[in-house]
């Protein structure tokens, strides 16, 4: 697992502002969010519908804000018209850390079982460039999508596996 504090660190190192809906994969980092939201120099909000969480990195895109927005896969069928029509199509950058349901450490859980078999697919539909956060490269591949992210001027996925930001 990821360090906590370390990936905090690295996230306000590198954004402004962090919003989302709550899933357990994230239920380390919004612990402590909550924990430190005091101390903290980025802003926290969380959403109560991913679409929201969107508008809000969206606001701050359009103030020159760097955000990142975090939700269930699930959740990107309810972001898909925010992210076409306003989001890719004006260019604001915001990077997408989407916790990958469905798959075989929560096969227990069947809502999740069609996003996690069409996850991929839907994102590659949806133009969207992802990568696969691991706990030995972490910091490589979140500065790898951030410069994708700034250089394209577009919204990318860290795609998040259970274990890896919380137990």
């Amino acid at each position: 697992m990821i360090d906590i504090s370390e990936f905090i660190k690295f996230i306000e190192e590198n954004f402004d502002l962090v919003s989302g809906v709550p899933c357990s994969y994230f239920k380390n980092l919004l612990a402590t969010l909550a924990k430190q939201e005091e101390g903290l120099t980025i802003k926290h909000l969380i959403a109560t519908r991913e679409d929201e969480a969107i508008a809000i990195a969206t606001g701050a895109a359009l103030s020159r804000k760097r955000a990142l927005v975090y939700m269930q896969n699930s959740g990107i069928g309810n972001i898909g018209d925010a992210l076409t029509s306003l989001v890719q199509l004006y260019q604001l950058p915001m990077m997408l850390l989407i916790s990958s349901r469905g798959l075989e450490d929560d096969i227990d859980f069947p809502e999740h079982s069609i996003m996690g078999d069409i996850n991929d697919p839907l994102l590659e539909t949806l133009k969207l460039k992802y990568w696969y956060l691991k706990e030995e490269w972490w910091q490589k591949i979140m500065q790898e999508a951030i410069t994708e992210m700034n250089t394209q001027s577009l919204p990318v996925v860290v795609m998040v596996k259970k274990g890896v930001l919380s137990e």
